[in-house]
């Protein structure tokens, strides 16, 4: 009876071991690549077994395999038994994030992984990396300003000039004109502006007419041209 109460609490203390231990070492105990050891309270424990990874042909499973291993011999050593073949070890090298491997043969993709898959950060495949953005470039102020003032000269100006005015033409068609309505529609027709006008003025021998408005030059110029005229005329006949 004893001895049946000391299985069962044996049993017990082993399931409860059991219970605390990884996937990983569950896996090597019931593989036989791992043993349990029963050792006394006395006697000096022995130091903890380093945990060894079984190689496996699984991509995915390399792929998360690898960055664990300490060193690139472990990792060429993992790559070698795990017997994968060249289109699983290039598949395994895109899970890591790494380049340049397409045209690479199997001692090459050994290599490159038992080299560089340490290097790798653990992340999901596919995801790209996040780089920093670019800094944008200093610009002096002053070339700054040569740039926008040569893009200004360089700019064609829209074509406001007017077209010449024949001011002498205007001025004598206006002398032969009657009243001063057909002089006035007249100038209109013709769209002169301001210099236009005072340059017709001048024509006219009209003086003092700079800082007069545009509707008050023209009515100077009517009275000029058509009224003198008039004038001029009655004075003859009489």
């Amino acid at each position: 009876m004893n001895g049946l109460k000391s299985f069962v609490t044996l049993q017990a203390r082993l399931y409860e071991f059991l219970e605390q231990q990884d996937e990983t070492t569950l896996q090597q105990l019931a593989s036989g690549t791992a043993q349990l050891v029963v050792v006394g309270r006395d006697v000096p424990r022995p130091a903890p077994a380093t945990h060894t990874t079984t190689p496996s042909d699984d991509p995915y499973q390399a792929a998360q395999d690898l960055p664990r291993l300490a060193s690139a011999h472990d990792r060429r050593v993992y790559l070698t038994a795990s017997g994968m073949t060249t289109e699983k070890l290039k598949r395994v090298a895109k899970l890591l994030g790494l380049t340049g491997y397409s045209n690479k043969r199997k001692a090459e993709l050994t290599d490159l992984l038992a080299g560089r898959s340490s290097d790798q950060a653990e992340k999901p495949a596919g995801e790209p990396s996040r780089s920093a953005p670019p800094v944008p470039e200093a610009v002096d102020d002053s070339t700054q300003a040569e740039e926008q003032s040569s893009a200004t000269a360089a700019r064609p100006m829209p074509d406001t000039a007017r077209p010449h005015v024949d001011a002498a033409a205007i001025a004598s068609r206006l002398r032969e004109i009657e009243t001063e309505e057909e002089g006035a529609a007249y100038l209109r027709t013709q769209a002169l502006d301001r210099q236009g006008l005072l340059a017709v003025a001048a024509e006219l021998r009209l003086t003092r007419v700079d800082r007069l408005k545009a509707a008050e030059l023209e009515k100077r110029m009517l009275k000029q041209a058509i009224g003198a005229r008039r004038k001029f005329a009655g004075l003859r006949k009489w």
